[in-house]
């Protein structure tokens, strides 16, 4: 009995101890092509918070940078596509965020109305939630609209252990999620 138990507590250890993979991706969807000249981006939602001695630290100048870095990146990779600012996601976000969270775990595939525009096919939108401090980790989720039909195309979930402040890292992520798109 006494051998049993050390065993099981050290399979325990050991299970503890090992670093997870991390998801890249749950995308059932594969790879698939949307029209660059009729596609609109959309205000990235980001909440990244420092956490620091078991307290969590909000930094709105630090959420604005890695605001302005997914937008950059993503019209560098369509140039064409306009910008479409949706300033209630910030003052607001709880709203969208809780569309966002209830569409996902009820599998709806409806899209919020919050994010419809009736001018463009397709939207892109990201959402980056994520902590950097004393614990690196977060999601990344890409969300493209079909605002003709007012349905989700793909959701592209992506959940990593570095800072989301590391642009470099962040930029990777996000153009390995647009490749699924070309």
């Amino acid at each position: 009995m006494k051998k049993i138990t050390i065993l099981i507590l050290t399979f325990i250890l050991v299970a503890c101890s090992t670093k997870k993979n991390t998801l890249e991706s749950n995308n059932k969807n594969g790879n698939f092509v949307i029209n660059k000249d009729s596609v609109s981006i959309i205000t990235p939602y980001i909440e990244i918070k420092e956490r620091s001695n078991f307290s969590f630290i909000e930094h709105p100048d630090k959420r604005k940078n890695l605001t302005d870095f997914t937008i950059q990146t993503l019209e560098s990779e369509y140039p064409n596509a306009e910008y479409i600012e949706i300033p209630f996601l910030f003052k607001d976000y709880r709203t969208i965020n809780s569309s966002l969270e209830r569409g996902i775990s009820y599998k709806t595939e409806n899209a919020p109305t919050e994010l419809l525009t009736d001018k463009y096919e397709n939207s892109i939108f990201i959402s980056i939630n994520g902590y950097f401090g004393d614990i690196n980790r977060g999601v990344m989720m890409l969300y493209v609209i079909d605002n003709k039909n007012k349905k989700w195309k793909m959701i592209e979930r992506y959940v990593y252990d570095n800072s989301p402040l590391e642009t470099d890292k962040t930029k990777k992520r996000i153009l390995k999620s647009l490749e699924k798109l070309k």
